[in-house]
C-alpha cells in the first residue's frame, strides 16, 4: 500500500509541478501567455441545464461504443485507429453541437488556436517537468527516452483526441458552472466530486483511514490547482499535451 500511495503522489505532484510554473510565469509576465476572452450569456442558468444534458450525451454515446452500436473496429490497424479517434468525436459531439446551436466559440472550452505553437512548446517542456518529478516521487527508473519515443507510435498517438476530449469536457463543464454559480464553486463542487469518487476503491480495497484520508485531501487539493490553472490559462492545449505524455511515462514505469 505504502508503494501504491508513493506513486500516486508521484502523479499528482507531477502535474502540481506543471501548473505551478505555469501559475509563476504569468504572475511575473502576464502578457507572455494569449488569454482567451469568453463572453458571458444572460442566460447562464439555460447554458448550465443544456451543458448537463451535453454531459448525458456523452454518457450514453459512451454507452452506444460499449455496445458496439457506433463505427467497427478493423482489422487493419491503421484504419482501427481512424475509427478509433473518429468515434471518439462521435461520443463528445454533444459539446460541439451545444457550441453550434448555442452560437458559443470555441474559447468556452478552452481552446484556441492563438499562438498554438507557444501552447504546444510549453506544453511540452512543462511535460519534461512533470515526467522528471514522477521519476524522482515514485523512486522509478527514468525513461525519457522511451516516453518520448513512444509518444509518436500509432497505438498511443490513436489515443490523444481520447485524451484531448476528456480536457475539453471538463473545460466546457466548468465554464458554464463558472457562468451559473461563480469560479469559487466551479472548482470546488467537480474537486469535491472527483476526491469522493475515489472512496469507493480505497474502502473496498481495506486502506487504512489515515491513508483513505490523505488520497481524499490530496486528490482535491491537485485537482482544485490543475482547475484554478486552466481557469487562468482560458486553455486546455498544453494540459492535453501534458496529460498524454504522462500517461505514456506512467505506462513506461509500470
Amino acid at each position: 500500500m505504502e508503494t501504491s500511495f508513493t506513486f500516486f503522489l508521484a502523479i499528482i505532484a507531477a502535474y502540481a509541478s506543471a501548473c505551478v510554473v505555469w501559475l509563476g510565469m504569468y504572475k511575473l509576465s502576464p502578457t507572455w501567455w494569449p488569454v482567451a476572452v469568453i463572453e458571458k450569456p444572460s442566460t447562464k442558468y439555460k447554458d448550465l441545464l443544456i451543458a448537463f444534458g451535453a454531459c448525458v450525451g456523452i454518457i450514453l454515446m459512451g454507452q452506444l461504443y460499449s455496445l458496439g452500436l457506433l463505427l467497427p473496429n478493423s482489422s487493419n490497424g491503421y484504419v482501427d485507429a481512424l475509427l478509433w479517434m473518429l468515434n471518439n468525436l462521435i461520443i463528445f459531439s454533444p459539446i460541439f453541437i451545444t457550441l453550434y446551436l448555442r452560437r458559443q466559440s470555441s474559447n468556452t472550452i478552452f481552446v484556441s488556436p492563438r499562438k498554438l505553437g507557444l501552447k504546444l512548446i510549453f506544453g511540452l517542456l512543462a511535460s519534461l517537468l512533470g515526467i522528471l518529478v514522477f521519476y524522482l516521487v515514485a523512486s522509478g527508473e527514468n525513461q525519457f527516452g522511451r516516453v518520448f519515443s513512444e509518444a509518436f507510435l500509432l497505438k498511443n498517438l490513436r489515443n490523444f483526441p481520447a485524451v484531448f476530449l476528456e480536457g475539453v469536457a471538463i473545460a466546457f463543464l466548468f465554464v458554464r458552472l463558472n457562468w451559473s454559480i461563480g469560479k469559487k464553486w466551479a472548482i470546488l463542487i467537480p474537486s469535491i466530486l472527483f476526491a469522493l469518487a475515489h472512496l469507493p476503491r480505497s474502502i473496498g480495497s481495506g486502506t487504512a483511514v489515515p491513508e483513505i484520508l490523505a488520497y481524499s485531501a490530496v486528490t482535491f487539493g491537485v485537482t482544485c490547482l490543475i482547475l484554478y490553472t486552466s481557469h487562468k490559462s482560458r486553455d486546455v492545449i498544453w494540459l492535453g499535451v501534458i496529460h498524454y505524455l504522462m500517461d505514456i511515462a506512467i505506462g513506461a514505469f509500470n
